[in-house]
């Protein structure tokens, strides 16, 4: 039922999207890549974007490098099937990748490609969020809480309660802290060293993307066509509130220094924000494979920092973006 209304959801916005193709502005990518056939279900990158993992429509699992566009590994939970990854992660440093397909688990080294573990989750994975080394993970499920797991040894840690389905979680680059956006409209920050409440962010509809900065300094939360904040986490204040009320946020994520904010829409635009000031910096736009079918889909599934001023965003027509 909760992937049904999640379906519908992102059907019926992608679908408007596909009205506003002549309405964006920016700048298009300065290269790109097809990493899937039809499009992707889930997406990662790690922390400098130099690898990249998707879920396909049709053709499972793979890691990608991004800087040359090429396939690095397939992986998939059954040999000889495609599997349907609803939910894949990337840790930070690019090490290590988790795939998820109901309640299966996969651990992957994203150096080697084998296989590191294979675990059950407690109920069927929602959205999944990997720790910056890897060892950890946070797996939101179906009966509204989210598992913070330890992906070495098997087992879940805290788990924590929300009163509706989370979409969007987010580590901290120590994993001391973590934030969750859920559909009851709260936005929540997490000590993951004893599993407490610290901070909780109400908004007038739901919440569907979140962002943590490196140093667990600043977080962000945007709520379905509503107010799009960055957040102070040390004093739980608002620190700027941005003007993108009318705009379905699909990803988001902090620079190292915490400094940038990375976001994608799902109209298939990137907003680089100045954190300190709220400005918008500079704005890009995807271009679909094609205006109707589906490969017309250019919501932006992951968004990354990359090296000397560059960024990536990764869209769900499985086209791969260099914007610069």
């Amino acid at each position: 039922m909760y992937l049904l209304k999640r379906s519908l959801y992102i059907c019926s916005a992608l679908l408007f999207s596909a009205f506003l193709t002549g309405c964006d502005s920016g700048s298009p990518p300065a290269k790109s890549w097809k990493y899937a056939a039809q499009g992707i279900l889930s997406a990662d990158l790690s922390g400098e974007s130099e690898k990249a993992v998707i879920g396909s429509i049709h053709h499972g699992g793979s890691l990608w490098d991004t800087q040359k566009g090429e396939r690095l590994f397939n992986w998939n939970h059954k040999a000889g099937e495609y599997s349907t990854f609803r939910a894949v992660a990337l840790s930070g440093d690019g090490k290590v990748a988790c795939t998820t397909e109901h309640d299966a688990l996969g651990v992957w080294n994203a150096d080697t490609g084998e296989s590191l573990a294979f675990w059950r989750a407690p109920d069927k994975v929602l959205a999944l969020s990997v720790s910056d080394t890897g060892r950890y993970a946070l797996m939101s499920l179906p009966n509204n809480t989210v598992s913070y797991f330890d992906l070495k040894i098997g087992q879940g840690l805290f788990l924590f309660d929300h009163d509706a389905p989370v979409w969007s979680l987010d580590f901290s680059a120590e994993a001391n802290r973590a934030i969750t956006g859920s559909d009851d409209m709260i936005a929540r920050v997490w000590d993951l060293s004893n599993g407490q409440l610290l901070h909780q962010f109400e908004h007038k509809n739901q919440i569907k993307s979140v962002a943590i900065s490196p140093d667990g300094r600043y977080g962000f939360s945007a709520a379905q066509r509503e107010d799009t904040i960055i957040w102070d986490l040390n004093s739980g204040k608002v620190k700027r509130k941005l003007d993108f009320r009318y705009v379905n946020f699909t990803a988001a994520r902090f620079s190292e220094r915490g400094d940038k904010l990375l976001l994608g829409t799902f109209q298939g635009q990137l907003h680089l924000i100045d954190v300190n000031s709220g400005k918008t910096l500079k704005t890009w736009h995807s271009k679909p494979r094609q205006f109707w079918g589906a490969s017309a889909s250019k919501a932006i599934m992951s968004v990354g920092f990359g090296r000397g001023n560059t960024y990536y965003g990764l869209s769900s027509d499985g086209i791969m973006g260099l914007y610069k």
